[in-house]
């Protein structure tokens, strides 16, 4: 690189450690989230010597291994690990700058860092015991992997251990394979690349098939596709406040499967079961509603795909800033609804120009905003993407620059 880029590189990572420290030294130590606490205590039963357990006698089901094994790492002390993701952040500026500035350009190089720099949500969700800025540099990772597409092993060991990180990447694989395909990768990388990015996930679906006798990866799919999605259908179904619908509905099916599971199981109470077990009542409850309703269910899926894209998550700063709370509110909600426009521009741009690096940003995109969108859609399902959708945004100002 020239002298010029080096400076470039100091400058927004710098920029970077700004808007994450400030914001980490002016939240006041508010780092939990309700998902947080569903991290925490099977990393300090790892710490105790007890295994992967949820609790005494249960065994851990609903959360895979990825983000509970870094939390032990540091002892379950939160402090350390909010630094760590915040600098994980900053990491991710820096290798957003080099890879635009590698296939793209200066302009589209500095213009992308600075987006991400300064994205609210990324920024947010770095302060929190949650896997999303873990998964998020992964991912990014793989990316870059998968991008050059000569490293197709380490590309697969590194989409399987995102999915012990995150379950949303468990079709992941199928993404990048068919990139691979596009790219004319020999079939036999491809295979071998199908292979190792499935072996971690197979592996602990097979360690949770033989402590509760059920296959799964995570056995909160189960119980996300009854509350969130089958739920989430009938609430499109029911019409009027969809909130509102969703809390009814959800409630009701609850009702419904824990009755079902007192009477199959023979216990006294569903809770006496392991996760896995209820979840799969969940499950085999949720998919014949989901194919009875496809067109309620594709109304669901574009709902919790605009939120995804969309849900600004203003009142993070809001909360630290002396502004008036709706002034931020407008340049937030200003701000996330021109990325958008500016993530499609580019990757029509790219497409021009380099399309394997728009196909891959397009696939890796639509896939984790896609296979998040239901009724739990929220900010935080689109912070993975981030990285990749700020290339696409810095390739259109680039070439809006250079038209200029």
């Amino acid at each position: 690189m020239r002298r010029r880029d080096w400076i470039d590189l100091a400058v927004v990572a710098a920029i970077a450690a700004l808007t994450n420290f400030i914001y980490f030294f002016l939240c006041r130590a508010d780092f939990f989230f309700p998902d947080s606490f569903t991290y925490l205590a099977p990393a300090r039963n790892l710490l105790r010597g007890l295994g992967f357990f949820g609790g005494p006698g249960v065994v851990e089901t609903m959360r895979t291994p990825g983000y509970p094994l870094l939390l032990a790492l540091f002892g379950t002390s939160v402090l350390p690990v909010i630094v760590l993701q915040h600098l994980l952040n900053v990491a991710l500026v820096a290798g957003v700058y080099l890879v635009t500035r590698r296939r793209i350009s200066r302009p589209a190089a500095l213009v992308a860092a600075l987006l991400l720099a300064i994205d609210a949500p990324t920024i947010h969700v770095a302060n929190k015991i949650l896997s999303e800025t873990l998964f998020t540099a992964v991912l990014f990772v793989v990316f870059l992997l998968a991008l050059d597409a000569r490293h197709v092993i380490a590309t697969g060991a590194l989409t399987g251990a995102l999915v012990l990180i995150r379950p949303v990447a468990i079709a992941y694989f199928a993404v990048l394979a068919a990139y691979f395909v596009w790219r004319r990768v020999p079939s036999k990388q491809i295979a071998a690349f199908i292979c190792v990015s499935l072996a971690l996930p197979l592996g602990w679906a097979l360690r949770n098939a033989y402590h509760t006798g059920v296959f799964t990866v995570a056995s909160i799919s189960g119980t996300n596709l009854l509350a969130f999605r089958a739920a989430g259908v009938l609430a499109i179904l029911d019409g009027g406040n969809f909130d509102d619908a969703l809390a009814r509905r959800r409630a009701e099916l609850q009702a419904r499967a824990n009755a079902e599971v007192v009477e199959e199981e023979d216990v006294e109470n569903a809770g006496d079961v392991d996760h896995a077990v209820m979840a799969r009542y969940h499950a085999r409850m949720a998919w014949p509603i989901l194919l009875r309703h496809p067109i309620a269910l594709a109304e669901l899926t574009a709902r919790g795909a605009s939120i995804n894209l969309f849900d600004s998550r203003w009142d993070a700063l809001a909360i630290v800033s002396r502004l008036p709370a709706e002034w931020v509110r407008a340049a937030i909600v200003a701000f996330t609804i021109a990325l958008f426009i500016l993530f499609v521009v580019g990757v029509v741009v790219l497409w021009r120009r380099d399309r394997a690096l728009a196909l891959l940003i397009g696939g890796t995109v639509v896939y984790f905003i896609l296979i998040s969108a239901g009724g739990e859609s929220e900010w935080r399902f689109r912070v993975p993407v981030m990285p990749e959708y700020v290339i696409a945004a810095g390739a259109a100002i680039s070439a809006a620059r250079t038209k200029g």
